[in-house]
């Protein structure tokens, strides 16, 4: 017996808060990981374009899959894959099978946000983007609590692989609640988005996926720099750094609840026209801020605010345009995930090879390139699909 849309998204929940806590203990375990294979630290660079590249490829099967079989086998599929897996990592004894397992986690990684997403935005279209954005606050809460329990783990047991254990451990535990979630109802009508083939035909969805390249990495890129940045930026030493970097991830994770909350009020795209402009303030106020301590922590913050709601909104969009179609999350997934792989690297080159200035600078520009896809997304036109499901 399956049980309400209600309790299926806090079971969701559950899943998110599990996934971000295993990804966000892999940087706190890198050097026991690459103790553990023999290979040197910088090596381990390769797991995160590893586990990016699984995450990709994993939208060219779960958007069919889920066509045909519904979100939750997706889903359940990809809850196993990613947990089995990361174990795995954490007990590899080689770099190239470490490799194997990071792939394989990012492609059950790729089954959990597609399934999830596209499971909760259909369950609750016309509260999609406030529903998708209560589901990626988990998933940012996970995200603070990954590192906590690394730190505490290595402190006082010597294993800051215990997030990736108990991640996968909470990942693996709620699998067999997922065949008892809520499924949404068949589509009163034909989807104009039907296959991969026929997401790949629209212009709009390829404007969002590009939308969600540019942030996904510039989200990525910020978070794994921002300690590097603070440094230079602001002055301050490297333990002082790390807990002031901390700040983005908070915002980041308040920015999804206050999402959660205006997105009952505001549709798709008004929430998602804000955290851009928003996005734009924080990246400028930190390039002129460069030297100064508070209002660089300010700028970070206030970036990792408009950041929070990114992400769910753009997922929220692309469900109602396409009529919660799994391809086309898939297709918009795909493209987007790509920007993990290539901008956190060019970021960094920024940061420390040109300084501090340059990288902020290099913020502002990706917003401003979000807001001119935000314009081409505007000139597109507004469906009578978005608008019924916005009126709901």
């Amino acid at each position: 017996m399956s049980v309400s849309p209600r309790t299926t998204l806090a079971l969701a929940c559950g899943v998110y808060l599990a996934a971000g806590t295993l990804l966000a203990g892999i940087g706190p375990a890198l050097a026991r990981l690459a103790a553990n294979t023999g290979a040197n630290v910088s090596a381990l660079g390769s797991l995160f374009t590893g586990f990016a590249l699984g995450a990709v490829l994993a939208q060219f099967v779960v958007g069919p899959l889920s066509e045909r079989m519904g979100q939750r086998p997706v889903l359940l599929g990809g809850m196993v894959l990613m947990g089995l897996a990361m174990v795995g990592v954490s007990f590899s004894g080689s770099l190239a099978l470490l490799l194997v397992c990071a792939l394989l986690g990012g492609l059950g990684f790729g089954g959990v946000l597609a399934g999830g997403n596209v499971l909760v935005a259909a369950l609750f279209p016309g509260r999609s983007a406030s529903a998708l954005n209560a589901l990626n606050l988990f998933f940012g809460v996970g995200s603070i609590l990954g590192p906590l329990v690394s730190g505490l783990a290595a402190a006082n047991l010597g294993l800051p692989q215990l997030a990736l254990w108990l991640g996968a451990g909470l990942l693996l535990a709620q699998a067999p609640l997922v065949p008892r979630y809520a499924a949404p109802a068949a589509p009163a009508q034909a989807r104009p988005v039907g296959s991969l083939r026929g997401a790949a035909a629209s212009p709009t969805l390829w404007l969002i996926g590009l939308l969600l390249l540019v942030y996904s990495g510039t989200e990525i890129g910020v978070g794994g720099w921002a300690t590097i940045y603070l440094q230079g930026a602001a002055g301050l030493g490297p333990e002082s750094a790390a807990l002031a970097a901390t700040s983005f991830w908070a915002m980041l994770t308040a920015g999804r609840g206050v999402g959660a909350l205006i997105g009952l009020r505001l549709s798709a795209r008004a929430l998602l026209l804000i955290c851009l402009l928003g996005l734009a303030a924080g990246g400028a106020i930190m390039w002129l801020s460069v030297g100064l301590l508070w209002p660089t922590v300010f700028g970070l913050g206030l970036f990792g605010l408009a950041c929070g709601p990114v992400f769910p909104t753009a997922i929220a969009l692309t469900s109602a345009l396409s009529g919660g179609s799994p391809s086309a999350a898939s297709l918009v997934l795909a493209v987007g995930n790509v920007g993990g792989m290539l901008i956190p690297a060019i970021l960094g080159v920024l940061i420390t090879g040109s300084g501090p200035a340059a990288g902020a600078l290099a913020l502002v520009a990706a917003a401003l390139l979000m807001l001119a896809l935000f314009a081409g997304l505007a000139a597109t036109g507004r469906p009578a699909r978005e608008n019924a499901a916005a009126a709901r």
